[in-house]
Order: C-alpha cells, then structure tokens, then sequence
C-alpha cells in the first residue's frame, strides 16, 4: 500500500514538474512574441477569446494569462472588457491542454524526453528553451502513467470504492471536494490527471466527473481571487472577480441539469478518461456562449462594485508591481522597471522640488513631511528589491537576469537620493532647534548648483522611463559642468573669513551657517553622482 501511494505521489510530482517546467520555458521562448501579439489582436473582441486560448495553450498556465491581462489593461493597452474576453479563452484553452494529456501516448512522450535533452545541451539558447519545454511535456504523460498504474489497485479497496460512488449520488459533494481539492494542489490541471487516472481504473463515473469538473473550475479560481485582495489594482480585483464570477454562476445554471450535461458528454465518446477532458471543454465553451455577449455589461457592473481607489492609494503601496506577476518574469520585471520609476518621479516631486521650501521654511513642519516620504522611498526600496530577489529565483534568461540586477542597481541609487536629501533636511532641523533660520542670501549662491542638479534628475528619469541612451548621454555629457560649479562654490565659501557674509555679527552663527551651507554643496553634488550612474546603468556602460 506504501508503495502505491509513493508511486502516485511520484506521477503526481513528476507531472506537475512537467506542467511547471513546459509553462516556463515556453515564456522564455516566446513571451516577448505573445505579448506583441496580445496588443495587436485584442481590438476584436472575439480576438481576445482566441488569444486567450492561444497563450494558455502556450503558457499552460491560466494563471499567467491572468497576470498578462491585467498588466496591459493596468497599462492602458485593452479596455477591461477586452480582458474578460481573454480569461474567458483561457478557460478554453486550459482544456485544450487537459485534452492532450487524455491521450495515451507515453511512446510519444518518452522520445519528446530524448529530443528535449538534445536540444537542451547544444549551444543555442532558444533551443535550449523549447528542448526544456519538450522535456517538461514529455513529464506530464510519464507521470499520467505512474498515477494510472498506482490507482488501479485501489479498485480492491472497498473504502475507496463506496467513497467515490457517493460522489456520484451526492452531486454537491462532488463539486467541494473538486473545489477543496484544487485549491489544495493549486493546479487544475494536475486535478483533471487524477481523475483521469482513476476515470480510468473505473473508480469514478461519469456521474461523479461532472460536478468534480464544477468544482475544479470554481477551485482553480480561488488563488488568484485570494491573492487580488491585497492587490493594489483595482482591475486586478475586478478580473480575479469576473473569473471566479463566471466559474460559479455557470455551475449554479448547470447544477440542475446535470443528468443531461452527463448525457451529452456521454454522447461526445465511449472513452471515460476522454469524458473527462470533454466535461471541461464543454462546461468552458458553456462560460464563452453565456458571458461573451455580456462581458461590456459585466466590466461596467465591476467597475461599480470595484470602484476606483481614487485618494486611497498611498505612498507606501506598490504602484505598479503585483505580486501575481512573479508568474510570468517577462511581466514582472516590466512591473518593477514601472515601479522604480514611480519611486524617481515620487523622490522628484515629493523630496527634490521641496528642497527650497523646506531649508528657507521658519517652521519644522515641512521638513518633517520630507522626512515622512523619505520612509515612503525607503519602502518602495525594500519591497522592489525583496520583488526582485524573489523573481531572481524564478529561472530568468540571461537578458531578465541583467535586466534584473540594473534594476536593482538604479532603485539602490534613489535610495542613495533619499538618504542625501533627508540629510539636507536633518541638517536645517538642527539649525530650527538652535532658533536660526537660513538666510535667503546663502540658498541664492546654491541655486545655480539646485537647477542644475534637479534638471539632470528629471533628465535621467525622463530617459529610465523610455530606456533612451540618448537622453541619459545628455547627463553624463552635462555633469563636468555640475562639478565644476560646486568645486566653485566650495572654494568660494572657504575662502570666507569671519564677518564676510554680513549675516550675522556672531562669529559662530557665521560659522554654522557657512559650513552648513558647505554640507548642503556636498549633498547636492552628491544627489548628482547618484544621477549620473543611473544615466550611465541606462547607457549600459555600468
């Protein structure tokens, strides 16, 4: 009996590797193609539906067609309704991979092993890929074999045997067992194999399958339904929504006429584990007839019941970045590369242009709304690089490992702002707790060096955001003359000796006030170096 379930257990690991394994390499291979794709054919709403069978089919992963949806709607490319139109094609082609596991072909998947090792280890890398991909394929049918050969001793086991004909008489049953179970694995697909293999071993029958069909569709829903409550994107929330949404009301329009569901897929094929593999498709095709027509009156009822989060986001959610994204690399890093340019255009208008304002301020007040957005950067910091570290452990191409360590590089640089101008600000809180105020006379000498410095920044972000080596060659090209200015500025305020400022009769006033106008030099200068090697990370010379 241990042996059984090692060998089941074996199959089911073997053939979720192979799922796992197939879905990643086919996104290495060809992400960057479906995601041009996806932005050409979805204009036509019946498109959508094709496309999202297309990439599912392709990913084997509904999941990460999810994750493509709602990054091109987050990023205006369809309209939330041309994604309902996508994950309702997911469905569809989640089955079309549920129908090829039906076959028996392990002879077939045994030489796909063979050829996708072969590939794998010649030196091209695109080969490499699909060679990963053919390994992971032919995994999915030595693992359907295993799981097979292990259930069909549990035809002798009369617990089993009374267990599993309840589900065909308790229908409700059935469905939260397919539901519980599904959540469990986290796979629909790796469900369908078991009940294929014991379809097979004819300890489920057609009676049982579909409402366990129900079932694994509301269940292959819950994942993702439950990751978007955290999400900060409310058409993250909304596609999750509509996707559990549809999965259910369907089973509630099916769940009286089951008899008659069971007869039709009866009438498909004689083949039980067939059976199973139809029960999908058709429940899906099903989802397509019913929710297609409606799917622009449904992405307005979402909007209605996910609203906006207009006002309520803040400074210390993720913009741009969802968690779900780390499904599809190619997705994710586009995600970071989007937040660590929120985080420059947040140091620039929060931190950056408030400079002025907050060293000439007679009050403490604004200072320390600075320092409060400097924790916000410090977030955005940690949260991108932890995003990034996790990423890093999902098997990046050469190209997204590199992608990934700039990134990391560049979000570690606007740290380094941050730090340099929350030292401004602790530098004039100190002078607020003496009673002294900085002179306007002593900010009018630095405001050539500011200018400059805050230009360059908007310069560098202006090109981190189009990636153009152009714009970022501009700073480079401009920061000898930055040095230049602040070498200036520094010799000049040395040079000054006591009573030269004409601010104050007290020698150590005048002191304070001249080296703290030195420190504000060194930290400007220093906001520029940081610039600079974010344009040169750009330039691809770092």
């Amino acid at each position: 009996m241990v042996g059984t379930v090692l060998v089941f257990l074996g199959g089911l690991g073997l053939f979720m590797y192979g799922v796992q394994t197939t879905s990643d390499a086919l996104q290495k291979f060809a992400a960057h193609r479906l995601k041009q794709i996806l932005q050409s054919l979805t204009k036509k709403p019946f498109m959508a539906v094709l496309l999202g069978m297309v990439i599912t089919v392709a990913f084997q992963s509904s999941a990460a067609t999810t994750v493509l949806v709602v990054e091109f709607v987050n990023a205006g490319m369809m309209n939330l309704g041309q994604a309902l139109g996508i994950v309702l094609g997911s469905a569809v082609g989640t089955s079309i991979s549920i129908q090829l596991i039906a076959f028996q072909i392990l002879d077939v998947a045994l030489g796909a092993i063979f050829m996708g090792v072969i590939l794998y280890f010649s030196g091209k890398k695109q080969w490499k890929h699909l060679g990963h991909s053919l390994i992971g394929f032919g995994l999915i049918f030595v693992g359907m074999a295993n799981m097979s050969n292990a259930t069909a001793p549990l035809r002798n086991i009369p617990e089993v045997y009374i267990f599993l004909s309840q589900l065909g008489s308790q229908p409700f049953l059935a469905i939260i067992v397919g539901l519980i179970l599904t959540t469990v694995i986290q796979s629909s697909t790796a469900v369908f194999a078991i009940m294929m293999s014991l379809a097979g071993q004819h300890l489920l029958g057609l009676s049982a399958i579909v409402p366990l069909v129900l079932g694994a569709h509301i269940g292959g829903t819950v994942t993702t339904l439950l990751t978007s409550l955290t999400a900060q994107k409310t058409d993250a929330k909304r596609t999750a929504i509509a996707n559990t949404g549809y999965k259910v009301v369907a089973a509630v329009l099916v769940y009286p006429f089951l008899a008659q569901f069971a007869q039709l897929i009866q009438w498909t094929t004689g083949n039980v584990q067939r059976q199973v593999a139809n029960a999908h498709l058709l429940f899906a095709v099903l989802m397509v007839i019913l929710f297609f027509p409606l799917n622009h009156i449904i992405a307005q009822g979402l909007k209605r019941v996910v609203p906006d989060r207009a006002g309520k986001d803040t400074p210390l959610k993720f913009q741009v970045i969802d968690e779900v994204s780390l499904e599809v690399p190619a997705v994710a890093l586009k995600q970071a590369h989007g937040e660590i340019c929120a985080l420059g255009k947040f140091i620039l208008t929060k931190m950056l242009q408030k400079v002025p304002e907050a060293l000439l301020s007679s009050s403490e007040d604004l200072a320390d709304k600075v320092a409060e957005v400097e924790e916000g950067v410090d977030w955005y910091y940690r949260h991108t690089m932890r995003f990034l570290a996790v990423l890093s452990q999902k098997g990046l191409t050469d190209e997204q490992a590199e992608e990934s360590m700039n990134l990391q590089f560049i979000a570690k640089e606007f740290e380094y702002i941050g730090d340099a101008i929350m030292a401004m600000v602790q530098l004039t809180n100190k002078l607020h707790r003496e009673n002294l105020r900085v002179p306007a006379e002593n900010w009018e000498h630095l405001d050539d060096l500011y200018q400059q410095v805050m230009g360059h920044f908007a310069t560098v972000l202006e090109a981190l955001t189009q990636w153009d080596s152009q714009r970022a060659a501009e700073v480079i090209r401009e920061h000898p003359e930055t040095a230049r200015v602040q070498r200036d500025l520094q010799f000049g305020f040395l040079a000054q000796g006591p009573q030269q400022s004409g601010l104050e009769s007290n020698l150590k006033i005048e002191e304070k006030f001249r080296y703290f106008t030195l420190d504000l030099i060194n930290l400007l200068y220093q906001v520029d170096e940081h610039t600079v090697n974010i344009a040169k990370v750009v330039m691809g010379i770092v």
